[in-house]
Order: structure tokens, then sequence, then C-alpha cells
């Protein structure tokens, strides 16, 4: 062999022997971050958010690129209650270069709930309209967006967004539409504007002429400037369009009443609805209660017993005989009736409503659920 020969077989050896050795002293980053984020899922599966965490930050110190660890670190923070370290993270993933669609969208949803929870809507709002831009205005991202606006008490930029998505959904819903308008009237009532939140009201009912909510915040704004008898007209209004919920309008009549003192017509309106729903429990008790203001006891007495005929089980039937039958002396009798609500007592609610999507339980009705959020979900 020539001296060249021997000088190139020289550098192979050591090309070969310098290969073996780093294969068998590489560094283990990759494997390392990979075998820590899957133990900080396990972590997250059991619940242990702490050890998870410091799991996810070994894993992102040995793979800098490890996009969903970031995510992950950031959203514990949040639920830590740090919410600033958490969109410092989140944020500085947005300029990374080379992200997939899928990682762009993880990104911007995390941050909408990073915002979201320390009630920067505004900025929410901005981050949310940048995740339907890239998702190309798809149904589930538009759905963000209009619980941003809710929650944050935007109603008009609600209303419209609502449009938008009923639009992009192929439907038309005015009765909701209706309730996006009530809820902008009663922001401005919560303002002080009165007069602003009546007109939302009017747009309300212009949309949906039956919206309940509508015609009963009409009638407490008039109430609440002294406007009895413009208050008392919403009312005739309402127990016109939706005579099954007219005992939703009975403590207001009972206000009007008491101011105006004019219980001739106020009968009059019970009486014609009675006729007309002779069964609806509320009604005949309503009546009842006029009776009694104007000091007819014995007629209150036999529309309660008239009431019981149909409902023996009426605890509302049976707690107004037992107010009415004390005053007028037959003690024995209410005090039978007062008896059999005492052991009745636990499932007993007066004016008692629930969501029937997640249970939520109020003394008024809700025409959006506090809890779940859900619309229309107190009256069935």
């Amino acid at each position: 062999m020539t001296t060249l020969t021997y000088i190139i077989i020289i550098i192979l050896a050591i090309i070969i022997i310098a290969a073996v050795i780093y294969f068998l002293l590489r560094p283990k980053r990759k494997l390392d971050a990979s075998l820590e984020y899957t133990t900080a899922l396990n972590y997250l599966i059991l619940g242990d958010k702490k050890k998870a965490l410091n799991k996810l930050r070994d894993a992102v110190r040995h793979d800098t690129g490890n996009i969903d660890a970031y995510l992950k670190i950031g959203d514990i923070l949040r639920d830590q209650g740090l919410a600033d370290r958490a969109i410092k993270i989140h944020r500085g993933l947005t300029v990374r270069r080379n992200l997939s669609v899928s990682q762009k969208m993880d990104i911007l949803k995390s941050l909408i709930k990073d915002y979201s929870v320390i009630e920067k809507y505004d900025r929410a709002i901005q981050v949310a309209n940048s995740l339907v831009e890239l998702t190309h205005n798809e149904i589930w991202s538009q759905k963000v967006r209009l619980k941003l606006y809710e929650e944050s008490g935007d109603w008009e930029k609600a209303l419209d967004a609502q449009k938008t998505l009923q639009k992009a959904k192929g439907e038309k819903d005015d009765k909701l539409l209706a309730l996006y308008k009530v809820e902008a009237g009663l922001k401005f009532i919560e303002d002080g504007a009165e007069r602003d939140g009546r007109l939302k009201f009017r747009e309300a009912i212009k949309l949906d002429k039956f919206c309940p909510p509508a015609y009963l915040y009409l009638s407490d704004s008039y109430i609440l400037e002294n406007r009895y008898d413009d208050a008392l007209s919403e009312l005739k209004k309402f127990i016109t369009k939706a005579p099954e919920l007219a005992y939703l309008a009975f403590n207001r009549f009972k206000e009007i009443l008491f101011h105006l003192g004019n219980f001739g017509e106020i009968e009059n309106i019970f009486r014609s609805l009675h006729e007309k729903n002779p069964d609806n429990e509320s009604v005949r008790l309503a009546i009842a209660d006029i009776y009694e203001r104007k000091g007819e006891l014995e007629k209150a007495i036999d529309l309660c017993y008239s009431g019981l005929e149909k409902n023996p089980d009426s605890h509302h039937a049976k707690h107004s005989l037992a107010k009415y039958l004390v005053r007028v002396g037959r003690k024995e009798e209410a005090l039978k009736y007062a008896l059999d609500l005492a052991e009745a007592l636990c499932d007993f609610k007066e004016d008692h409503f629930t969501c029937k999507i997640c249970g939520y339980e109020s003394e008024q009705p809700k025409w959006r659920c506090p809890d779940c959020f859900e619309w229309n979900s107190f009256l069935s």
C-alpha cells in the first residue's frame, strides 16, 4: 500500500471511532424530554398539577420546541391564579415560527381563557377575532367570541354576533334575539338610563310580540317612575299575550293596586283571564287576593275551596286559606291547613324557579341562567 492509502484508512478509522463514541455518549435530551412530558401528562390525568408543572418545566428545558408543554404550563399557572404569567407564556408562543394551524388555534384559545379569567374582555375579544379569522368563520369559534361579548355585558355586539352565528347556521330565531335586546335594556336600566332601557324593551317586543321579560321590565321601569297607569297598560298586554305566564305579573299588579287602589279594573282583568283559563290556579288565587284586599274574605275563601276541589294537594290554596280563615274566626279550619302545610314544608317553595338544564335555583325566573348561561331554561 502507498502512504496515501494508509493515510485514508487512518482518517476513515478515526471518523468511525468518533461516530461510535458520539453515538454512545450523545446527549439524551430528546429522549429525556419525551419521558418528562409523558410523566407530566400522567400527573395531569391524576390531578396532581404541581408535579405535572415541574415535569413540564423539565421537558421544555430539554426540548424548547415542545409547544404543547409550554401551553400546558401556562394553563396550569392560570388555574393557580397566575393569569399574568400564563399570558406572558402564551403570548410568547404566538411569535414562534413554523407553527401548525392546530397549534395556533390552541395558543389563541388559551390566551382567551387567560384574559377572561382576569376580565380583560377587550383583549380576549381581540384574540377571539383572530381565532375566527384563522378558522375562516367556523361556527365553534364564532360561539367563543359570542360568549365573550355576553360575559363582558356588551349586549349590542352580542346581538350582532348572534345574528351572524344564526346566518352561518342557516337559522333565524327572533325570540332569542329579543332576549338580547332585553339584556341590553337591563344594562341601560342598571346605568340609570330608564328611557333608553325602555326603548330596548320595545325593540325586543318588535322582534317577539310574546317576549315576557320585555313587558315585565317595561312595567318595572314605569313603576320606578311612579307611572302606574303606564305600568298597568304593559301588564295587561303581557297577560293577554301570555296568559299561561300571568302569575309572573301578580306581584306587580299588587304594587300598582296598592298605589292606585283601582280594585275594580284589576279585578275585571283577572276575572276575564279566569274565564279563559278556569284551571289556572295562579289566576284564581290572584282574584282571591284582590277580594281579601277589598275586605271580602268569604269570597276569597270560597275561591280557595274551589281551587282545592280541582287540586286537593295545592299548597298555595292551603296557604291562602290558613291566612283568610283566621281572619274570619274559623281558627280550627285554619289550623288544619296550617298543619297540612307544615307536614309538606320540605316540598313547598313559593315563587321558586329551577333551571331545567343545570338545576340552578332562584326566587325569580331568569331569562338567562346565571350558572350555565342557557337561555329560557327556567320556563318550560
